[in-house]
């Protein structure tokens, strides 16, 4: 028995003009379908939360985080997410499709699109300085402009730049205290472990060994561990049982597909080896997790 449906919202609904970007404003987003709804929902786009201004609880996922000003988040395609009953925060909420920002245009892109999005090892969000503040206003500011005037030339081109300049500060002055050194775009290990997470994100779901992730990386297995453990302080068998799990956990508590079938979604071809994987890994039958159980302490 599931426990809740999952919505899922789409970026063309209630929305006229460029179906690929749109740019909002808090508070007054909330009266909009897929922002107030207070249950954990999915959108098929990526999303940026910028909060200036309020306090209360943002939820993504299975975890709750404060809402502080200054701090964004970054949402990808798939995630769960809510907010709870206050809807008095001031800021901004950038959607744009998973096309909008190629991640194959360069080694910077990738960086761009797999380091603050699709990094569920991590923290889904980054604290601004105050100067990086003042640079993401700025940029906003000439989004918002750039959005009025859709029959400009090179609108879209134009939209995409500012957005990956907005992306860029981000990666520039924002901070997250989770105790893990920042990512560098110049560091040749960093760069590795942010396709290490492009190609898990891309292939979770059939490829669960590290060998075959390091082949397709064109490193040894050894190499990848190597880089793992400095960037993420996890072997690369850990982030990959982690992303499994993860889906797991959302499919069995929003879905009403069956444990066999998540099995066989995820790539098992065993359901009775999921189960003793998923019990090894969270401590609870996948029924059990889908009831609500808890771990016995």
């Amino acid at each position: 028995m599931k426990n809740n449906t999952i919505t899922t919202y789409h970026l063309s609904e209630s929305h006229e003009g460029d179906e690929r970007f749109r740019l909002r404003h808090m508070p007054e987003a909330f009266a909009k379908e897929g922002l107030r709804n207070e249950q954990l929902h999915a959108h098929t786009f990526y999303t940026i939360i910028w909060f200036q201004e309020g306090c209360g609880n943002h939820y993504v996922d299975f975890d709750a985080y404060p809402v502080l000003p200054g701090r964004v988040f970054f949402l990808s395609p798939g995630q769960l997410h809510c907010f709870d009953s206050r809807h008095d925060q001031k800021g901004y909420i950038l959607e744009f499709s998973n096309d909008f920002l190629q991640d194959e245009m360069s080694s910077e892109s990738l960086f761009l699109k797999y380091d603050v999005f699709n990094a569920f090892d991590t923290l889904p969000y980054r604290d601004m300085c105050p100067r990086g503040t003042e640079a993401l206003q700025r940029i906003t500011d000439a989004i918002e402009r750039e959005q009025e005037q859709a029959d400009a030339f090179a609108h879209h081109d134009s939209l995409t730049m500012l957005v990956r300049l907005f992306l860029i500060n981000v990666q520039r002055c924002g901070s997250v205290d989770n105790h893990r050194a920042a990512l560098t775009f110049t560091s040749p290990k960093h760069r590795l472990f942010v396709r290490f997470r492009q190609t898990l994100e891309r292939n979770f779901a059939h490829i669960h060994t590290v060998q075959e992730y390091a082949r397709q990386l064109g490193v040894t297995a050894k190499t990848l561990t190597t880089c793992t453990m400095d960037c993420a302080r996890e072997t690369p068998l850990a982030l990959i049982n982690d992303r499994l799990i993860l889906e797991a956990r959302r499919l069995l508590r929003y879905t009403d597909q069956t444990s066999k079938e998540v099995a066989f979604r995820l790539g098992f071809d065993d359901p009775s080896y999921f189960v003793k994987f998923f019990k090894r890994e969270t401590g609870l039958l996948p029924l059990d997790f889908r009831e609500g159980k808890q771990v016995q302490s």
